[in-house]
């Protein structure tokens, strides 16, 4: 929760110019995920090559995938710092979040962030590191828009180009880390979007919704871990397939990736644990989202529909946990059909 936190914290990015559609009626946007940066003196590998390359590769692709997009905003969706360090320190926290934000800095890009659940295994709240982050004054994160579950729940508005009114909206939703009970103790699987931050989305898009003469604002949502709809549109059969490409195997399910669908399924979905499908209920409901955007699944980069909003997975940015390739993905929008976004999966070679 972010009560408790000072109220300058909150306020700090208050006077931060808006994001408006560029003069071509044109907004670019690039997700990177999935970085897990881990700051070479840490890692005990007895190569020294091994963590120093994994650092640089990771700064490569980061910053190749700004140079080809050319973005007005850069959407960090999570597993920003490697949380497997147990010796992680603050001063390694800040060092490594700096050299985040560096990257942005050097190009002078806005950035975004969301958390993942590997964010949480550092031993340092999100809190604490949210507001490291907002030491740059690139970054157009904050601590939560109003007290909630999780850290990073806050929504940016793109104003039109001629800046005289909001034309489209980004939520930034924290997806939390892993399933507890009501007692706190673990449960299998991942967390989820809990029903107080759905509630502020609700409540905070009829407010939008009420300020564009009573329709929804067209929205994209960023966040770290699925939802359990993505399963809804891939194909599910009992007979294994394994000489089948794309084929996916998870405890004696086979799932696949359907021809007519856009990208790659290399690994079954981690959405939440249980059947936690309200998220995207809300969604439907609330008829704003054109289009959501997760991480956590390294090396899917699929795009698929359903209940006309597209699930977009992208993928990992970093060298320092499992993957194939390397990347991230671009998103355009048009001022003019703020309903149709054009969006790209990049993949980028080593340094």
């Amino acid at each position: 929760m972010a009560s408790g936190i000072p109220h300058i914290l909150k306020q700090r990015n208050i006077h931060k110019p808006p994001l408006h559609f560029r003069a071509d009626g044109t907004f670019h946007i690039l997700q990177l995920t999935d970085i897990h940066l881990v700051d070479p003196e840490m890692d005990d590998d007895p190569d020294r090559s091994i963590p120093e390359n994994n650092e640089k590769n990771t700064f490569f692709v980061m910053e190749s995938c700004i140079r080809r997009t050319q973005p007005d905003l850069v959407v960090l969706t999570g597993d920003i710092v490697n949380g497997f360090w147990e010796e992680m320190t603050y001063d390694y926290l800040h060092k490594i979040i700096r050299k985040v934000c560096a990257v942005f800095e050097k190009y002078n890009v806005p950035f975004a962030p969301v958390f993942g659940n590997h964010d949480s295994e550092l031993n340092f709240h999100r809190e604490i590191q949210m507001t490291l982050y907002l030491e740059s004054p690139l970054c157009y994160g904050t601590l939560n828009a109003e007290d909630m579950t999780g850290c990073g729940n806050y929504h940016l508005p793109i104003l039109s180009g001629d800046g005289t009114h909001k034309a489209y909206n980004l939520w930034l939703m924290d997806s939390n880390d892993y399933n507890r009970d009501a007692n706190g103790k673990f449960m299998p699987g991942y967390d989820y979007v809990h029903e107080d931050q759905i509630a502020w989305y609700e409540k905070t898009a009829a407010a939008l919704r009420a300020e564009n003469g009573g329709e929804p604002l067209p929205a994209l949502l960023f966040q770290h871990i699925p939802v359990q709809q993505e399963y809804d549109r891939i194909e599910i059969s009992d007979t294994p397939a394994e000489d089948v490409p794309g084929f996916m195997g998870k405890d004696g399910t086979c799932y696949s990736m359907p021809a007519a669908r856009c990208g790659r399924l290399r690994e079954t979905p981690c959405p939440p644990g249980g059947n936690h499908r309200e998220q995207f209920d809300s969604w439907v409901k609330t008829g704003d989202i054109v289009a959501a955007f997760f991480g956590h699944d390294h090396v899917n980069d699929f795009v698929v529909e359903k209940d006309g909003i597209l699930l977009i997975q992208t993928l990992c940015a970093g060298f320092s946990t499992y993957g194939l390739e390397r990347g991230g993905r671009e998103i355009v929008l048009r001022e003019d059909a703020p309903r149709q976004i054009q969006t790209e999966s990049i993949e980028i070679l080593k340094a």
